[in-house]
């Protein structure tokens, strides 16, 4: 398969939480919610606009990144400055914010058609992959790269961690031996910055935390 243009972080995070033809997404929306808000926070590192230090994030650059999903998420963090917990945030962003977020990302490019479906208690919309090929590149991007020994790129090590935080590996690392996980596990420990080691962490936290939130 030819290879199509990496995505931003949460895009790629979104693609590879949804089945490639039907668009169903094999996460609970509350789960989903923490990975993509997660990833969101991530590009805004990427961007340098954050640093995540001690478990808070640290606004080092409060310019406009031109996109308008990080560009949202870093208006919020300017006007609740004074809250800076990562945990916090990626709670607060999984609450809808960010996967509305992400699908109008998504949808603007193209790459997610927006559906209606009507029924008795009124309008169901949803969202489909526009192409299942492209929708299905992530996660085989990060599955050929594992199998053929390469090295994965920071953003892609980041998807890989969040993948395994939000339990999204039970469904696309199967044909991933024990071999290659730990070839991955190995990169993400020894290649990945900290902080972003930091963010992944956290992010498993509080999916654990909404898991047994909804036991009790």
């Amino acid at each position: 398969m030819a290879s199509s243009p990496q995505l931003p972080l949460a895009d790629d995070l979104f693609l590879t939480a949804h089945d490639t033809v039907k668009g169903k997404s094999l996460l609970t929306p509350a789960t989903l919610g923490l990975g993509l808000a997660a990833a969101l926070i991530g590009e805004l590192v990427f961007w340098r606009r954050l640093d995540l230090i001690d478990g808070k994030l640290a606004l080092i650059d409060d310019r406009p990144t031109g996109d308008p999903a990080t560009t949202a998420v870093l208006d919020q963090l300017l006007r609740e400055g004074h809250h800076r917990a990562i945990r916090d945030w990626i709670s607060f962003l999984a609450t809808g914010i960010a996967t509305d977020l992400v699908e109008r990302r998504l949808s603007r490019a193209g790459l997610l058609l927006r559906q209606e479906k009507r029924g008795l208690l009124g309008t169901k919309v949803s969202f489909v992959p526009a192409d299942s090929m492209v929708a299905g590149w992530p996660a085989t991007r990060i599955r050929t790269f594992i199998g053929r020994g390469e090295l994965l790129d920071v953003p892609d090590l980041v998807l890989g961690g969040l993948i395994m935080a939000t339990g999204l590996d039970q469904h696309v690392f199967l044909t991933l031996d024990a071999r290659g996980r730990g070839q991955l596990f190995d990169q993400f420990r020894r290649r990945l910055p900290a902080m972003l080691q930091d963010l992944v962490a956290h992010t498993e936290a509080s999916v654990g935390d909404a898991v047994m939130a909804r036991r009790a």
